[in-house]
């Protein structure tokens, strides 16, 4: 039975879509592209029976004995659950993270949840409400906890509690977007396979800017009559992977980039109070992380 050996556990909005679309290229690496972002080690209670449809089922297409098999989500490394989770199912797993200067990531995040049409609040209401919304729903949890999200150290200092240090590869989003393929080599070193291999670069799942508006609008509105004819007729003939596919494929063609690893002057000026609070916040997480990890992060500040 395939059993996933490596995971990527996030942060979100830190390029780790792209970045495993990239990995998954490498024929030493079985990463299906509906495996990215299916959220099923956040639970504990599956059955043995549920474990062995999970991996024989989403696996089926790209397995072909390649020594890494790859799953990730992107909220995996916010839950303590999920780190404990995957350590039960394979305690000799690879975590990889990335990430990126959690004011910056989320202004990305709530720039991303805005173009979704699932955050309906400005965005310092949003920071206001953040601890009410953490006692809401798994949703609210997951995508408008923008400033939990960036607390990296306090997350870190747990994973490296349950997981060895060099089970975990630590990146930043900036590297990745200055040298992808340094960054691409120092993985699949850690993974121990090919490092000269060179993977299409490809980016996907990027905020961005929405082309085609009323489209857009029409797949991702949240009305009762879309909910009904999702759940009578779209759920029964096509199962979670094959969505998630099709959803990220829509995504990807109506999406028109911003420049890459930056955000626009507008998203500086339209936030300059909440950047000011966020800043604040992530300071002290900031200087934790610098000693946890060795590295001189003064640009987050």
């Amino acid at each position: 039975m395939v059993k996933p050996n490596t995971f990527i556990i996030g942060a979100q909005k830190a390029a780790t879509s792209s970045l495993y679309y990239w990995m998954s290229q490498h024929p030493e690496i079985c990463g299906p592209s509906s495996l990215k972002d299916h959220p099923f080690f956040l639970e504990n209670n599956h059955s043995k029976k549920e474990i062995m449809a999970f991996q024989k089922e989403y696996y089926r297409e790209g397995y072909n004995f390649q020594k890494i098999i790859l799953q990730g989500y992107v909220n995996y490394m916010f839950y303590p659950e999920a780190i404990k989770n995957i350590y039960s199912f394979n305690p000799k797993a690879k975590l990889i993270c990335v990430l990126r200067n959690p004011t910056d990531r989320a202004i990305s995040a709530y720039n991303y949840f805005k173009k979704l049409n699932l955050e309906r609040l400005s965005f310092k209401e949003a920071l206001y409400k953040e601890k009410d919304r953490a006692n809401g729903s798994q949703r609210e949890k997951n995508n408008f906890t923008y400033k939990a999200h960036g607390l990296y150290a306090e997350q870190l200092e747990y994973i490296f509690s349950i997981f060895e240090k060099d089970q975990v590869l630590v990146l930043f989003y900036e590297d990745l977007q200055e040298n992808p393929y340094n960054v691409l080599q120092s993985i699949f070193r850690f993974l121990e396979v090919d490092e000269q291999f060179k993977a299409e670069l490809k980016k996907v799942n990027v905020t961005g800017e929405v082309k085609h508006k009323w489209m857009h609008n029409l797949l991702y509105n949240q009305s009762n009559i879309k909910k009904f004819f999702i759940d009578r007729f779209i759920d029964p003939i096509l199962p979670v992977h094959k969505r998630t596919n099709l959803k990220l494929a829509f995504l990807n063609w109506n999406t028109k980039p911003k420049k890459a690893g930056s955000l626009t002057k507008n998203d500086n000026i339209k936030f300059l109070e909440e950047k000011k609070l966020l800043n604040s916040f992530f300071k002290e997480d900031i200087v934790k992380l610098e000693k946890l990890l060795n590295r001189n992060l003064e640009n987050w500040k």
